[in-house]
């Protein structure tokens, strides 16, 4: 025993295998919606591209030499000694071709607040910086500046612009160690601090120089430890000497003393300068350049556009269209609800027997009272098969004598019970079968408007009166059918339905006819069909494919349940053929009996 149980818990938590064919159904049943979503979105993307400017590709070469190692007097002057060639220094260089600082002189060049319609500067700048990449040939010094614009004049001006820019700043800031400078300086002490000096650039410009300037900012100036010293005392004198003038006369002795002193400190540290600069020259000599980049190709203007790739943006967009249309359809099915097939009900769990599928009537400009007796006026056409279908179905669902009166309903309104009724009864008359068809929906009628009968008296009057049960029986145009009026509506229907009343009226029924078809009112929100469902003890369920929700199904199966009325089955109505004719079912049997038929009748 505890086998099985083991066994069967195993064979209860055993995942169900992906069904592909059901997925290739899904897919195939939604065909032309993503047809017509393709053919849409690949129109819409090749309008977009078509008005889409052309991009010229334009690309200049730098090529970055090694920075030969620096000197520092008494091993305290940094520079820019590179440590080293590595991808830290790539980067670096990367991000100055980049910078802001770089990319407003390429702005202020190429006069592009003219060309983009006065912009403001760091529009501009941006702007650049989006249309550039710098990009380094793997083991190798050498970059690649690339520039799209919609202008190939315009792409090759601002690679070209983007090299001369870098070079600038990358002579800037080795400026004040060239040989030009450290040449210089020695032979002009004798000028003065505010001379300036013309040091040519590597574009033929020339760079204005003072010399105050130059020998100030050099760090070996600004790092060397007699020179800081010096000037420490200096500041200590002048503050000493600024106190004795105070109390003190200008030729004093202590004042012409500390002026003396003064002058002693100053020339000492002129001399501690030139010290250092002499230094500086001397190491180096023929070891120092101006600027380790140069230009190795510059940009030329592009003869062809390189963009955009207008088939590739296609592509893409009628890729993305098909992805997001699948996912779409997963979606929307994985949060429906609804029944659309028997293969639905098994999957979402729905145990209930089937009866089998009514199809869905389309495509016929034809009277309610033709369409709702499809059996008696298209008794070749498909549907019409189909109840002679569900009349074996529920001849075999039991035995004849307990199956005499049949209950239909419905869980909604306006899921069709009433017209599965009308041709359920239509079909056992046709048969052969003395048949009685009972409007029971005392809310909602409409048995006598298919029929075309009276409906002054009827159940109501029954089962609220004296009347003989011969009196509300009226016959009509179908052979072996009579049929029972609703009767005027009643105000408490639930009641007298479940009367002592009806159920002389349900014996009676079943002594006189071999069928009973009863037409009740939906279950939901309602009593009635429960009421007369559990006088008879069985009822037939029909639900409307793609509108009836599984779970609102699930709950009356188990009302019933609790009641003690059995479902001897359901019937899934206005089934969608030419969207479900991929499923096993409707392809086997639907189309079968049509092409049949389509047969017989030539």
């Amino acid at each position: 025993m505890a086998d099985k149980i083991i066994a069967q818990d195993y064979v209860e938590e055993v995942e169900k295998p992906i069904d592909f064919k059901y997925y290739f159904y899904l897919l195939a049943k939604n065909f032309y919606v993503i047809l017509t979503f393709f053919i849409i979105t690949v129109t819409l993307a090749t309008i977009y591209v078509s008005r889409m400017p052309d991009q010229y590709h334009s690309m200049a070469q730098l090529i970055i030499e090694r920075p030969k190692t620096t000197y520092a007097p008494d091993k305290k002057e940094t520079g820019p000694m590179i440590e080293g060639w590595s991808e830290d220094y790539y980067n670096t260089q990367k991000e100055i071709m980049t910078s802001p600082t770089v990319l407003r002189q390429v702005v202020e060049e190429l006069k592009l607040n003219e060309y983009f319609g006065n912009e403001n500067e760091e529009d501009l700048i941006a702007k650049v910086a989006n249309r550039m990449n710098v990009e380094r040939i793997r083991n190798s010094r050498i970059f690649n500046i690339n520039v799209r614009a919609p202008d190939a004049q315009l792409a090759a001006n601002l690679a070209n612009s983007i090299s001369r820019a870098y070079i600038r700043k990358n002579f800037e800031d080795y400026l004040y160690f060239s040989k030009e400078i450290l040449a210089w300086l020695p032979q002009e002490q004798g000028k003065s601090d505010g001379d300036l000096i013309s040091v040519e650039d590597p574009f033929g410009g020339v760079k204005q120089v003072s010399r105050k300037e130059l020998i100030e900012s050099l760090p070996s100036i600004q790092t060397d430890e007699t020179v800081r010293e010096l000037r420490e005392k200096k500041s200590f004198l002048e503050a000493e000497l600024t106190s004795l003038l105070r109390q003190y006369r200008e030729k004093h002795p202590l004042i012409v003393k500390a002026r003396a002193n003064m002058a002693f400190l100053e020339d000492s540290i002129e001399a501690e300068k030139a010290r250092v600069i002499e230094g500086l020259k001397s190491r180096a000599e023929g070891h120092m350049q101006v600027s380790h980049a140069r230009i190795l190709e510059e940009a030329t203007v592009p003869k062809e556009p390189s963009g955009p790739d207008r088939q590739r943006i296609v592509l893409i967009a009628a890729l993305i269209e098909i992805f997001v249309g699948f996912l779409v359809i997963f979606l929307l099915d994985y949060f429906d609800d609804t029944l659309h097939s028997l293969e639905d009900m098994e999957r979402k769990g729905i145990a209930l027997p089937f009866l089998g599928p009514i199809p869905l009537m389309k495509g016929k400009k034809i009277k309610p009272d033709f369409t709702s007796l499809v059996t008696y006026h298209d008794r070749k056409s498909d549907i019409a098969e189909s109840f002679r279908y569900l009349r074996v179905a529920i001849n075999f669902s039991a035995s004849p004598e307990s199956l005499k009166n049949l209950v239909i309903t419905s869980c909604l309104p306006s899921e069709g019970k009433s017209f599965i009724s009308h041709n359920i009864a239509v079909s056992l008359a046709l048969d052969g079968n003395k048949t009685l068809l009972v409007d029971a929906d005392l809310r909602r009628p409409v048995v006598h408007e298919r029929f075309r009968i009276e409906n002054e008296i009827g159940l109501s009057n029954y089962l609220t009166s004296n009347l003989e049960f011969e009196s509300v029986l009226k016959e009509c145009f179908v052979e072996n059918l009579t049929v029972i009026p609703s009767g005027p509506v009643s105000p408490n229907p639930a009641e007298i339905l479940g009367s002592e009343k009806m159920k002389t009226f349900l014996e009676e029924a079943r002594k006189r006819f071999d069928r009973v078809i009863i037409d009740c009112p939906p279950l939901t929100g309602l009593g009635d069909g429960y009421v007369v469902g559990n006088l008879v003890g069985h009822v037939i369920l029909v639900i409307r494919a793609a509108n009836t929700p599984s779970d609102l199904i699930s709950r009356t199966h188990k009302q019933l349940d609790k009641m003690g009325i059995k479902i001897i089955g359901a019937i899934l109505n206005q089934i969608d053929i030419e969207k479900e004719r991929y499923k096993g079912y409707s392809k086997y049997y639907y189309h079968t009996y049509n092409r049949y038929y389509n047969e017989q009748g030539k």
